[in-house]
């Protein structure tokens, strides 16, 4: 049976249109896909490190000046400090002796530390401590903790996060407990020598001289 000539060209009409419809369908949910994936890139965010004296470590290994620093990177000071500076995320300054690792999660800055006490001072923007106790340090302020801190701050956030405390030779933090300790066996050594020098002038009474 033939078709019609004017019924062949309105199907093939309809044809054509549903083939253009999908082609331009695909292209848009691929332009979405695309925009998300690109979106979730941009969450992330590497920096560059700045050896303010001291030794730097990134994730154990030795770093210098110029090194790159990316989001969950570990960064330790010895004897000095570290600035990574994250671009339009911000600056983060690593005091002496303090471990710190740094994260950049949805356009936001997170810091950790496991110092026994943690100071947290806010150049710019602010800085929103969540560990061990929630509460916002606002530029220009800063603040102790005990223990390590878990923080994150908006882009664009100048913060310095550093270990403080009582520090020995070798840089060791000394705390009170043991400062306590140590005083109180230099106590005891000192009454020890005290009695053994004493000990020592105790002499055996002289006997009679006879005539």
């Amino acid at each position: 049976m033939k078709l019609p000539k004017g019924y062949l060209r309105g199907l093939l009409s309809l044809v054509l249109a549903v083939a253009v419809t999908s082609v331009f369908s695909l292209r848009s949910f691929a332009a979405i896909e695309t925009k998300d994936y690109v979106s979730d890139l941009a969450q992330d965010c590497s920096g560059t490190l700045t050896v303010k004296g001291g030794t730097v470590t990134i994730n154990g290994n030795p770093a210098q000046t110029g090194a790159t620093v990316m989001s969950g990177s570990v960064i330790s000071t010895g004897g000095g400090a570290a600035v990574i500076d994250l671009g339009p995320a911000g600056r983060v300054e690593v005091g002496d002796h303090t471990t710190a690792t740094i994260i950049c999660v949805a356009g936001s800055i997170e810091v950790k530390t496991n110092c026994n006490k943690t100071k947290v001072e806010c150049k710019r923007g602010q800085v929103d401590v969540k560990t061990p106790k929630v509460e916002t340090v606002a530029a220009g302020k800063d603040e102790t903790y005990d223990g390590g801190i878990d923080a994150t701050a908006p882009a664009g956030v100048d913060m310095e996060v550093e270990c403080v405390g009582k520090r020995a030779a070798g840089g060791y933090f000394v705390g009170a407990g043991l400062i306590g300790l140590l005083a109180l066996i230099g106590v005891g050594a000192a009454v020890a020598i005290g009695v053994a020098v004493g000990e020592g002038d105790i002499s055996p009474p002289s006997s009679p001289t006879r005539p």
